[in-house]
């Protein structure tokens, strides 16, 4: 049993509470064969489950968070010993956050908007006609704040973090081998290398920790913060792997 099939069990569809389709033979597992599955890999590898669980908004995620907060404090790195306890424990808690987000991406989530902060429209000065409404009183022309819609979001005030090029499918059209076979030609999509959707810009991050510490400097973020971010979104990936190898060994 993979992990993908756990969702179904908390919101069936259907009477039938199993992870295997209807047939004449085979052995299914009940919906309690599975509740007392989760109840162990939840003891072997929590970690891994409660990312999972969160990621797929069964859960919520804090506590998947502060087992990412109790990563960072274990970490080794130099930039991180440098701060206080009270500093320590708020930059673990930012980059545990941030990692978590990147972690739980794919193609179906949204983001808020970046060019209208979530707002869905954007404030310009532009030129605007004032007619006073008065016969034989020419109209003037004066430079005004006005509100714009977003052209980014088209004011929703969110956008899709799918990839622009494949749309989330992960593959995109091949035109020099389409036009050279005169058939269409799919190819691993150059923009998301094929995960159908952006990762979060480590910018953002950047910004945050700018806030709190200053004269951020690029050594501290190459060497210390960022690095801390790739440990923490490759820990995320390999507690998922851990977690369903558990959960196939106790439900194979």
């Amino acid at each position: 049993m993979n992990l993908e099939a756990l969702p179904k069990f908390y919101s069936p569809k259907s009477p039938k509470l199993n992870d295997e389709t209807p047939a004449t033979g085979g052995v299914a597992l009940t919906i309690t064969d599975v509740m007392a599955a989760q109840g162990l890999v939840q003891s072997q590898a929590s970690l891994g489950f409660n990312l999972f669980l969160a990621k797929m908004g069964i859960q919520d995620p804090q506590s998947a968070i502060d087992g990412l907060v109790n990563y960072v404090l274990a970490l080794n790195n130099p930039v991180l010993k440098k701060l206080g306890d009270t500093a320590r424990a708020e930059m673990a808690l930012c980059l545990a956050q941030f990692a978590y987000s990147d972690y739980a991406r794919s193609a179906a989530s949204k983001c808020q908007c970046q060019h209208c902060e979530g707002k869905g429209v954007i404030r310009l000065v532009k030129p605007v006609v004032k007619h006073p409404g008065v016969k034989g009183v020419e109209a003037t022309i004066r430079n005004e704040s006005v509100e714009e819609l977003c052209a980014q979001c088209k004011g929703k005030g969110e956008v899709s973090t799918a990839c622009r090029d494949c749309h989330g499918r992960g593959f995109a059209l091949d035109r020099k081998r389409s036009e050279l076979h005169g058939v269409p030609v799919n190819k691993v999509c150059g923009r998301c290398n094929g995960k159908g959707y952006s990762r979060l810009p480590t910018t953002l991050a950047r910004r945050q920790i700018s806030a709190l510490v200053a004269d951020l400097t690029d050594y501290q973020w190459y060497n210390g913060y960022a690095d801390v971010i790739n440990k923490l979104v490759t820990k995320c990936w390999q507690e998922e792997t851990f977690a369903e190898k558990k959960l196939r060994e106790v439900t194979r």
